[in-house]
Order: structure tokens, then sequence, then C-alpha cells
């Protein structure tokens, strides 16, 4: 038997649910509970197994070897909302877009100091379990201690689907409070996928268009 087994694949998942919604109406979206992916393994094995859909992520973690010692150990407990490559190509191409603008070299993920990938790493991961289930009567959102103390806000969110609100798809929207309590100040960005229980916590899929660092590595590396 294999080690490693996904309960449901991502992409199979997707399709079963809009075919399913065809076939069976508007009572699909009224009946419907969006059910744990179960993955045997750590949340670094999953990332690790997905092909090339997290390489850049990968790299970014073997700078930040505490967070990814936490993510690999079994016996740990952490959400985590992982970044497809996408999300460091959007952080990248802002950044160097300013850069070029004032005539200054390029930079890449290697060239970001130390202490800022730590910073900026540690605020996608939180000690303990953070799911739909436990978001939902938070209104407001709720507002959540990065592994670094960093004050962040997870919000609960459905999508609507043919016609009824709140019918569709369950969201988290992640927020970089910026040390504000006013919302415009706030920098967010929706989890596609949601709800993956590996073996030490909880792992949620940032959408391509999340920008690494929730835009501050262009403010940060052009002052």
């Amino acid at each position: 038997m294999m080690k490693k087994i996904l309960y449901v694949g991502f992409s199979f998942l997707f399709l079963v649910i809009a075919l399913s919604s065809c076939k069976k109406g508007n009572t699909y979206y009224e009946d419907y509970q969006v059910k744990y992916t179960e993955y045997d393994g750590t949340t670094l094995q999953f990332l690790e197994e997905q092909n090339s859909v997290y390489d850049s992520l990968l790299l970014v973690l073997e700078r930040v070897p505490n967070l990814r010692a936490r993510l690999k150990n079994p016996l740990d407990t952490l959400t985590f909302f992982a970044m497809t490559n996408n999300s460091f190509t959007n952080a990248i191409d802002a950044m160097n877009a300013v850069r070029s603008a004032a005539d200054r070299p390029k930079l890449y993920l290697e060239d970001v100091p130390q202490p800022l990938i730590d910073t900026l790493t540690y605020h996608y991961a939180f000690n303990g379990n953070y799911d739909t289930d436990n978001l939902k009567e938070f209104v407001e959102g709720r507002e959540v201690l990065s592994i670094d103390k960093y004050r962040m806000t997870m919000k609960y969110k459905v999508t609507s689907a043919s016609g009824i609100v709140n019918g569709g798809q369950q969201q988290i929207i992640l927020s970089d409070m910026n040390n504000s309590i006013f919302q415009r100040y706030w920098q967010e960005s929706n989890a596609s996928v949601v709800n993956i229980r590996t073996k030490n916590g909880r792992l949620h899929i940032l959408a391509p268009s999340h920008n690494y660092g929730f835009s501050k590595l262009a403010k940060l590396l052009n002052k």
C-alpha cells in the first residue's frame, strides 16, 4: 500500500463539485458539506510531493530552517498557509518593477536578507489548528498571532453559487493587519483550498494571485 495517500485529489474534487452541481441543481449547494482532505503525512511531506507546484516555497523554507523543522515534525501542531510558485513570482516581479524604474539591479529570492525572509514567512504559520469549523463563529474574523507573535486575522467566507448566497466554496481570508486595528490598512488574501488535515496540523493553500509577503517586498527592498 502506498505510504502516502491523498483522500481526494484537488482537481478531481473541484470537477466532481462542478459536475454534481449541474446534475443535482440548487439543492446540492444547500446540502453540500465540505469534507476535510486527509493526508497521511506531515505538512512538509505534502508540499514536497506535489511535483513542482511549491518549488519556490520549499526554497524559502530551506532558508527558514526552524519553520521547516516544525512542518516536518509529526509531533508538532501548526496551521500553515502555503503559496504556489505564482505568489513568489508576483512578489519578485513587483519588487523588480520598482527597482528597474529607479535603475537598480534586480533581486531574487536568494537575495532577500535573512531577517526579512524569516519574518515574512513566519506570518503564514500559526500554533495549533485553525480551519473553517473554528472560524465560522467569528463574523468579523478572528485575530490570531503568528508563530513570531505578529498579529494576523483569519476570516471564514463562503462564496455564492447558482444564485444562492453562501452556497458555494468555503474559503479562509488571511489578512496582514499591518499593526493596525483599522481594516483599510490591512492586506488580505483568500485561501482557495482549505481544511487539509495533515499529521501535524492544518494546511490551507492561498490563491495564485497572492503576493508573498503581502506586497511588502516591493516596499522594504526599495528604500
